[in-house]
Parts: structure tokens; C-alpha cells; sequence
């Protein structure tokens, strides 16, 4: 894990983003979303950030938190998860360039059988990780795309 001060990992940075992508969905400010959960603003912020490893629970928190959050807008009127996604990889692609594997995480969806979340790592693997609760199927996902990171990198 990484330690206070420790410059995160490209991994961390992506994961970091998709928390606050969660939290900004939800409608939520770092000092709200510390109210609603156990871990101070700070703490938070650094997740976020990449500054610090994201352990397990924090993801299973902003999931629980999103999927709770009604949303501000009309439906009518809600952006378009899609598109906010696109946005992100757009972002963070042309942020680190192209010495590193773009990655993408889409939002848990339910099936007659469980939960699936959707991820692609760019020239590596593209697939669904599978979860009882969203939660779980994003936590899988991640997993997933942790071990075939370590994996190219090896």
C-alpha cells in the first residue's frame, strides 16, 4: 500500500478518478461524502487523488453511496454516464499518453443472475467481472484489471 506522500501509480490515479467520478454523480462535495461514510475528507481526497492506494472498502463505500443518490436533474434532463465515461478516458489518455494502457470501467448492471460491471484495458483484455451486488462486480472488475496490469508489467 502506499504510504502518506507516496506519488500514486498510474493504477491508483484511474481508480482515484472513477471514485470522484462516483462521488460528483452522486452529487456530492469530499466533506459531504466524509459525513456519510467512514473516512475523514481528507482520507478521501487522497483516494481520489491517487496520493494513496484505494483499499477494497473505500470503493464498496462511493458504490453504496452512488447507487443511493437520487438524481439532481429530471430525467429527462441527466447527463449520460456514457458520455461522462468517454470524457474521463479522453482525459486521463491524453494525460498519461500513450507509454501507458488506457483503462475503462463501466457501471455494474444486473442480470437474472447476478450483477456484471464491463472494463477494457486497451491492447490487453476486454471483458465482464462478475458480483452479487454492484459493489462486488466493481471490486472484481478492479481486481481483474490489478492482476493484468501486473501481469504486463512482469
Amino acid at each position: 500500500m502506499s504510504s502518506r506522500g507516496e506519488q500514486g501509480n498510474g493504477e491508483t490515479t484511474v481508480v482515484g478518478a472513477r471514485l470522484r467520478q462516483l462521488r460528483e454523480e452522486a452529487g456530492l462535495s469530499l466533506a459531504a461524502l466524509a459525513t456519510r461514510v467512514p473516512y475523514s475528507r481528507a482520507a478521501l481526497g487522497h483516494y481520489e487523488t491517487g496520493t494513496r492506494a484505494v483499499p477494497s472498502e473505500v470503493i464498496d463505500w462511493y458504490e453504496r453511496v452512488h447507487a443511493q443518490s437520487a438524481p439532481a436533474l429530471p430525467a429527462t434532463r441527466r447527463r449520460d454516464p456514457r458520455a461522462a465515461d468517454a470524457a474521463l478516458a479522453d482525459a486521463i489518455a491524453a494525460k498519461l499518453g500513450a507509454t501507458r494502457p488506457l483503462i475503462e470501467i463501466g457501471r455494474p448492471h444486473q442480470t437474472g443472475t447476478g450483477y456484471f460491471c464491463p472494463f477494457r484495458i486497451d491492447g490487453l483484455i476486454e471483458g465482464e467481472a462478475a458480483g452479487t451486488d454492484p459493489a462486488t462486480a466493481l471490486h472484481s472488475a478492479l481486481r481483474t484489471i490489478g492482476i493484468e496490469l501486473r501481469r504486463k508489467r512482469d
